[in-house]
């Protein structure tokens, strides 16, 4: 349907024919503007088909142009797939062809000029194609004013395609007018860079510019007073996104294959997820569940005396299996569930039978690094049988380095082959993708131009969003009221889990929900094998010599695997001083390590491996040991934090379920306020100080805990509003 409209505008008939212009030069090869517009048109289509954007293009027309009539939604489809065709029509500038290509048009009147700028001059050409265009074939006001909005803010899109992204609406609108408005005094000046190279009669003029101006004003007025306002400035702010990342990779790909005689076929997407779910279904747990689901599900209706942590493992498994094949057609999940009640494994299971959905690639985002590297693991003896499926996962972060093209033969590596990894690291194109919040969120909003390269690779996805509530709270609205609208517009499947969930869709003003698939949270959370995994004492709470009294209380459990977490890094090396201390006299026989950010990676997974082997022996941590860390110790000691912190922290105390005894003792030493700063459930109310919270966490009810948190955010929100 788009990619029919992209032969609507024939590059040859608007470059004179008595001028030769080139695109990019390398060396003694050339290549003209037809000719890299031609590589464009095809990694256009071949982006469009692989992503299978034809549908989410027809989204956000249907949302933007919804009664508009064919023969304007014609043109907003010309106008989309020609920002690709006409991005670098500016190249007809005279100047930018004698500095940068070499290639003198020798016209007497650019000799004495010096500006070789070539984006804004694409935009203007843009412009007056199209505005010229639209005015001649949309008579109605109101079609006229939404086209040619579209008109602008592709135009926009053209003149950024070498700089940043703005993200704020408001900034965006203002930059965009303010752009329009400094093109004024320049047009003529612009016009005269490149008229001679250019066949046709130009027609924008200093009036049609203020009549576009105009028009784009009374737009954005309109549409801030409309109904679903939010929606349809999400809408666009995600189209331009999208329409910037096709234009930035159709350009890089096609540059690459001319500079490098790199084609890029392969765009990493999952052709064929027979190929990932064999290779994960061939696994021992995983028929063991469908065992489990063939001679005992459905058979037992009490679990409260259920020993085995594995029938709940099995009941977690299928349940939110059923549940989200009773749920396919919504787009966003919630999987709350227990520490250690193989979340992760759920998360794989519903992700591959979202595959079946023509989904192209699956996302794993998590909130630390040591997540990443801990499930790089999991998935490598997932699939450690199955080279080649390892081969088609990614890890993107700021510790792994670009993965590399592979070779038959090393030696004959060539820079090709690098040049071919930059880019598949850049836009992404491997099929499955572990990486960290702070990528994910960059893609979604960030403003740098790398940030906005993998957009399109986002369409038809599936994303596994591991502990979004790790984020900062005073954003958690605007981050799932966009989650929603890049999940409808882009057609990804977002998986959200965590052991404490909140229901963010509680911070919407829109009737839009996400489904649970634990439909009986109870059955699981007050399960004894989870609830009492581990018992809970306050009393340090009251301790008037902290530091003395857990001294002491660590010393009553000898021969113990016990953990001793401080939220802040001065007060963890303090007490680790002082206990090397203790032992160096003596007092103290446990064998004791440190453990903060400071580790590298080598000496964390050093200390993460005698913790796990060695027995009394003591580790001393900050907060880099909540996340998701593989240990099971015995005894846990934690300053206090936020409430999520000490759920996050018990789950490192006897996550086997196999240990009798576990203890969790919690202490005040450092002021939460002065490490969350911002975050409400630093107040104290909010904390195990009170003691309405510390029943909440021994009878795991972080439904009521998390309604008081989204209330008081809620209230915080529609303060700013106001």
């Amino acid at each position: 349907m788009y990619i029919e409209y992209l032969e609507e505008i024939n590059i040859d008939e608007l470059i004179n024919k008595d001028y030769k212009i080139y695109a990019h030069i390398n060396e003694n090869k050339k290549e003209t503007l037809k000719e890299h517009i031609d590589l464009c048109k095809k990694y256009l289509k071949r982006i469009v088909k692989d992503k299978n954007l034809e549908d989410i293009f027809l989204k956000v027309e249907n949302i933007m142009l919804e009664d508009y009539s064919e023969e304007a939604r014609k043109i907003y489809r010309e106008m989309l797939v020609s920002t690709i065709t006409l991005h670098d029509m500016g190249k007809l500038n005279g100047v930018f062809q004698k500095k940068k290509m070499n290639n003198n048009l020798n016209i007497e009147h650019l000799k004495t000029r010096n500006d070789s700028n070539h984006s804004i001059i694409s935009s203007i050409i843009y412009l007056d194609i199209y505005f010229q265009k639209v005015c001649k074939n949309i008579k109605s006001k109101k079609e006229r004013t939404g086209i040619l909005t579209f008109m602008i803010l592709n135009s926009y899109i053209i003149s950024r395609h070498h700089g940043g992204f703005i993200t704020d609406l408001e900034e965006y609108q203002m930059k965009i007018c303010k752009d329009l408005r400094s093109v004024l005094p320049l047009l003529d000046k612009y016009i005269e860079l490149y008229k001679y190279a250019y066949s046709r009669e130009i027609k924008l003029t200093d009036k049609k510019i203020n009549s576009i101006y105009d028009y784009f004003k009374l737009y954005m007025t309109k549409l801030k007073e409309s109904e679903d306002c939010i929606r349809k400035i999400n809408t666009i702010y995600i189209y331009e996104r999208l329409l910037l990342s096709i234009l930035i990779a159709c350009d890089y790909y096609s540059t690459s294959e001319f500079m490098n005689n790199i084609e890029i076929i392969d765009l990493g997407s999952i052709e064929d997820c027979n190929i990932f779910r064999k290779a994960y279904e061939g696994g021992v747990i995983y028929n063991s569940i469908r065992n489990y689901e063939k001679n005992n599900y459905g058979k037992i209706n009490d679990f409260t005396n259920i020993d085995d942590i594995n029938i709940l493992r099995n009941e977690m498994f299928l349940d939110a299996e059923k549940s989200l094949m009773k749920s396919r057609n919504s787009n966003i999940f919630y999987l709350e569930a227990p520490t250690g009640s193989g979340k992760s494994n759920v998360a794989n299971n519903l992700a591959f039978k979202l595959l079946e959905e023509n989904k192209r690639k699956i996302f794993y985002v998590y909130p630390f690094n040591s997540l990443v590297e801990q499930n790089i693991k999991n998935f490598k003896n997932i699939y450690e049988k199955t080279p080649n499926v390892l081969d088609k996962i990614a890890i993107i972060n700021s510790l792994y380095p670009i993965k590399r093209v592979l070779v038959k033969n090393e030696e004959e590596i060539k820079f090709e082959e690098y040049e071919k990894s930059l880019l598949n690291r850049q836009f992404l194109n491997y099929p499955m993708i572990l990486t960290t919040h702070v990528s994910i969120f960059r893609y979604l909003f960030g403003v740098n131009k790398e940030d906005v390269f993998p957009v399109f690779q986002l369409a038809n996805s599936i994303i596994v969003l591991d502990e979004i509530q790790s984020y900062k709270n005073k954003i958690w609205g605007e981050i799932i009221e966009f989650l929603h609208d890049y999940a409808e517009i882009l057609n990804i499947k977002i998986i959200i889990m965590s052991a404490t969930l909140p229901d963010l869709d509680l911070l919407l003003e829109s009737d839009t929900r996400s489904v649970n698939l634990i439909e009986d949270r109870k059955k699981y959370f007050e399960n004894r094998i989870f609830k009492e995994r581990v018992k809970i004492d306050f009393r340090l709470l009251d301790s008037k010599n902290i530091i003395e009294d857990l001294y002491e209380m660590i010393n009553k459990h000898k021969n113990k695997k016990i953990l001793v977490e401080f939220i802040s890094k001065k007060s963890a090396y303090d007490f680790y001083s002082y206990l090397i201390e203790r032992k160096e006299l003596g007092e103290l026989e446990f064998d004791i390590r440190l453990l903060t950010g400071d580790d590298n990676t080598i000496e964390r997974e050093n200390i993460l491996n005698e913790i796990r082997t060695l027995n009394n022996i003591l580790l001393i941590s900050t907060q880099v040991i909540e996340a998701g860390v593989d240990i099971d110790m015995d005894i846990g000691f934690k300053s206090i934090s936020i409430f999520d912190s000490e759920e996050q922290f018990l789950g490192r105390i006897n996550r086997s379920c196999l240990k009798e005894n576990s203890l969790v003792y919690f202490f005040k030493l450092d002021d939460i306020k002065g490490i969350y700063k911002e975050d409400v459930r630093s107040h104290e109310d909010l904390t195990i100080e009170n003691k309405n919270i510390r029943q909440c966490l021994i009878d795991k009810s972080f439904t009521s805990y998390y309604e008081e948190v989204l209330k008081r955010l809620k209230k915080t929100q529609k303060s700013l509003v106001n």
